[in-house]
């Protein structure tokens, strides 16, 4: 069998390829073993009754004092005072007694007179705010239920001699009259104003004159209005009617 030739370059590979392997032998041969790894240390855990576990290391910190303030009832520890506590105290009294006041002596109240009140020693000189006593008594007041008497009363006696005035014509139901007149304290008339006419029409211009004169002439003949409330004066002396036919 014939031998086959290398060339240069192959041979020149062989020896490297070789080479390479016995310096891979050598280094696995000379290298240290590597250091073995340190033991690893063991965690016990611990289970209770309440949930959660509770985890127990080698050498576990101290258990902090529990934050827990005073219970009900109980007072709470006062602090151990400091030197600045100290010495604000001690200059406290000295504030204290510059900080206070001067004296006022009180006023002597004048002595009260027998079978008087404190009320009545308040209100002797009068209203406060106002100038001495106040002597007129307070004006009474009338109910619902008399005034509507009173205009009930005016007014019958004015509307029977209204309807005796012989007023009539076109258009004679849109003509409206107001008046307003004054009695004094006995019922009579002490003034009327002029009336104040609405409702004017062409058809019933010409009976304007009588209806305004038949207006004031009813209020005239109706006085005196007797019977008046003398105490409620002030409320019915001034009066307003109003004529429509």
């Amino acid at each position: 069998m014939a031998a086959i030739a290398l060339s240069r370059e192959e041979k020149l590979g062989l020896a490297l390829a070789a080479l390479g392997h016995v310096a891979l032998v050598w280094v696995l041969v000379t290298a240290k073993p590597p250091e073995p790894l340190p033991p690893t240390q063991r965690i016990s855990v611990t289970l209770g009754d309440e949930l959660g576990a509770v985890s127990t290391s080698p050498n576990p910190p101290a258990d902090p004092a529990p934050d827990q303030g005073p219970a009900l009832g109980e007072t709470a520890p006062e602090p151990e005072p400091t030197a600045a506590h100290q010495a604000s105290a001690a200059l406290a009294p000295i504030a204290r007694t510059k900080a206070q006041p001067p004296k006022v002596s009180p006023v002597k109240n004048p002595a009260a007179k027998p079978g008087s009140s404190s009320f009545d020693q308040a209100f002797s000189k009068g209203i406060p705010g106002g100038k001495g006593k106040d002597k007129t008594p307070p004006a009474a007041t009338a109910s619902a239920q008399q005034v509507a008497s009173w205009d009930s009363s005016i007014k019958s006696k004015v509307v029977g001699r209204w309807n005796s005035c012989p007023v009539s014509g076109l258009d004679i139901s849109k003509l409206r009259a107001t008046v307003r007149f004054t009695l004094d304290r006995n019922g009579g008339i002490l003034s009327i104003e002029e009336p104040i006419l609405t409702g004017i029409t062409d058809a019933n211009q010409a009976q304007v004159r009588p209806f305004r004169d038949c207006a004031i002439r009813a209020i005239k003949l109706a006085a005196p209005f007797t019977g008046m409330p003398e105490e409620f004066y002030d409320q019915w002396k001034s009066r307003k009617l109003n004529f429509t036919k």
